[in-house]
């Protein structure tokens, strides 16, 4: 056996970076947070070809004492915790003491900084760990640390590096979420000389929010603010009119730091369930605010992964807010003139620079330093948030809509490839949300004419918005919602056939069926053996009157297989899906009355956005954006 000895500072300096320091991002990150828990208000960072070359992050921030300088450098030595009790009350971003000792190990570092009680600033400059230079220097109130020649003496680590441009889009990612995450910060963020973002020092979320992202999403935010035990969730989620193929949009914050958690973007899809269309998310910026003692952030080196003392309550409480905020709204999918120039799919993952974004610096001069409500104020009138709505008056003698039992909370299915399946089932076995008597919806429209058999016209009443109701895809909303409520109830209208349905089996299919009769039972079909390998069908729903009994049988069939027996509501959304050749076609030529009708029952349906695949049921267009386009108004 080799001989055990203690290894030398160096080594160990260089084994401990490799931890902390990971690639440029980490650098960029950890220097960002240090100036952000030294209460700078203005921060710039400037990286060059992809932070490899050259990282310089700059703050106004309180500074270092001159007889602090070389101590910043040393490991495990902090001004942020004195012990480990402090680890369970954390209001600061960094505490480990480790950033900057690491960074000094693998690069070199020159740092000038002076506090508002020196006269002069200190320049010192570390190299591999090693203090080569420390002098005074002229400089103002704050910190500048530049970092070149990264990872020279760590050949191994620079090697896998990635390219320029992907090295570059993970510093923007780290730096957009830090700009994100506090207010009354501007952020300035420079990449090979040139101004890829810059935001205000706002006290305003929104206005940060605006200065980061494209209209189309600004446009699409509704405003979330929920308060539980121990828990506040405040920000922003957005409408049916903006989504995305991945979570890259879903930005969370607990505490004021960026967190990463892998579960939360299920919780906030099952929110959203039925709303979006299969693999699609939507952006969010959520800020969430708890107790510093029931979380644990000190679980990685790179801070982003936290623990949450009681994680199914914090889970269940961000997904109770996602769903309070879309269903206190009218979110109904908006036509603009801009939208019928592309695709609804807003899968670009590129930041407007400065010159893109002037369009949105020209609000916060509308805005200035308002609250978010005067904001909303103006955005009401051009958008569809908070809209006050009426009910669908199609006839006197409307009855009051039964109250559905958590529709929503059903199994959303299919949606990250990269994830495990046991993962999204979880998101949607937490506890119920309970559904609140909202708002109706849908306003008071008048049907003035159906459009290619297949979209019926509709104006509100003050005759400032026109309104297109997809027949088939509101049908099929009725029915999915009908079904559930009646599942959910243990009250499944059936219906004998007359002519009982005989299904033959193979061997295995029909055990399985015998061993799970009660199943089918609960969901509306009396199956009974009808000699070898064979059932027979006498009773099904009303709602599948007109489906094929055949394929409905086997999806169920198939559900059973491929779910534990307990768990089969997983699949019920996919089974009840599969009954859509029930509902109204594209194409079929309906009855005056029965477009009343149909209007009537999709009024009482708690989400009459979209169809149980994620597809619009009804869309708007405002009597301004159709004046637009025959240029009756001004842009």
């Amino acid at each position: 056996m080799a001989e055990i000895h203690l290894l030398d500072n160096e080594t160990i300096n260089k084994i401990a970076a490799g931890e902390v320091i990971e690639n440029p991002k980490s650098i960029v990150k950890e220097l960002v947070e240090n100036s952000i828990d030294a209460g700078a208000d203005e921060i710039i960072a400037e990286i060059r070809n992809g932070g490899k070359s050259f990282i310089r992050i700059t703050d106004n921030g309180s500074g270092i004492e001159r007889n602090e300088t070389e101590n910043a450098f040393k490991r495990h030595q902090t001004s942020k915790i004195l012990s480990s009790d402090d680890l369970n009350s954390l209001h600061t971003l960094g505490f480990r003491g480790e950033a900057l000792a690491s960074i000094a190990s693998v690069a070199h570092v020159e740092m000038i900084t002076r506090t508002s009680s020196d006269s002069s600033g200190t320049k010192i400059i570390i190299d591999g760990s090693r203090v080569i230079s420390k002098e005074d220097i002229g400089c103002p109130v704050g910190t500048t640390i530049i970092i070149t020649k990264l990872f020279y003496n760590v050949p191994a680590r620079k090697k896998f590096l990635k390219s320029d441009n992907a090295e570059s889009g993970n510093i923007s990612e780290a730096v957009l979420s830090l700009a994100l995450s506090k207010e009354n910060i501007s952020f300035k963020y420079i990449n090979n000389g040139k101004v890829v973002f810059r935001t205000p020092k706002t006290d305003n979320f929104l206005n940060t929010i605006s200065s980061l992202f494209e209209k189309d999403l600004y446009n699409s935010l509704i405003k979330v603010y929920y308060t539980g035990s121990n828990i506040k969730i405040t920000g922003f989620t957005t409408n049916l009119n903006y989504y995305r193929g991945n979570r890259k949009q879903q930005i969370i914050f607990v505490n004021g730091r960026y967190i990463k958690h892998k579960r939360i973007g299920y919780f906030i899809d099952a929110a959203y369930n039925t709303l979006l269309p299969k693999n699609k998310h939507p952006a969010c910026f959520l800020k969430i605010e708890t107790d510093p003692s029931l979380i644990d952030v000190n679980v990685h080196p790179a801070k982003t992964e936290i623990r949450f003392q009681n994680e199914e309550f914090t889970l269940n409480e961000i997904k109770r807010a996602i769903f309070s905020a879309l269903h206190s709204n009218n979110i109904i999918k908006e036509v603009k003139k801009e939208t019928l120039t592309h695709t609804g799919d807003y899968s670009s993952n590129k930041v407007e620079d400065s010159n893109s974004s002037l369009s949105i610096y020209e609000k916060f001069d509308k805005y200035g330093n308002g609250q978010e409500e005067d904001i909303f104020q103006d955005a009401k009138q051009d958008d569809f948030t908070n809209i006050r709505l009426t009910e669908i008056n199609l006839n006197e003698d409307t009855e009051d809509t039964e109250d559905t039992k958590n529709i929503f909370d059903e199994a959303i299915k299919n949606t990250a490839k990269e994830e495990s399946e046991s993962v999204q089932q979880e998101a949607e076995q937490q506890s119920f949300i309970e559904i609140k008597d909202y708002e109706r919806k849908i306003p008071e429209l008048s049907v003035i004419g159906i459009l290619m058999d297949t979209y019926i016209i509709c104006e509100n009443q003050a005759k400032t918005e026109m309104y297109m109701v997809d027949q088939h895809a509101a049908h099929e909303r009725i029915n999915y919602e009908r079904f559930l409520n009646q599942f959910n109830n243990k009250d499944i209208i059936r219906q004998e056939l007359l002519v009982p349905e005989v299904i033959d089996l193979s061997f295995k299919d029909y055990h399985i069926a015998m061993e799970n009769l009660e199943i089918f039972d609960n969901l509306g079909f009396s199956v009974e053996n009808f000699g070898i390998n064979a059932i027979l069908i006498n009773n099904i729903p009303v709602l599948f009157r007109n489906s094929n009994i055949k394929d409905v049988f086997f999806t169920i069939l198939d559900s059973i297989k491929n779910n534990d027996k307990n768990n089969l509501n997983l699949e019920l959304s996919k089974i009840i899906k599969n009954a859509c050749v029930k509902s109204v076609k594209a194409g079929d030529k309906l009855h005056p009355q029965e477009v009343k009708a149909l209007l009537k029952d999709l009024n009482k349906t708690e989400n009459p956005y979209t169809c149980p695949h994620g597809r619009p049921v009804i869309i708007k267009m405002t009597k301004y954006e159709i004046e637009k386009m025959f240029e009756r108004v001004q842009n």
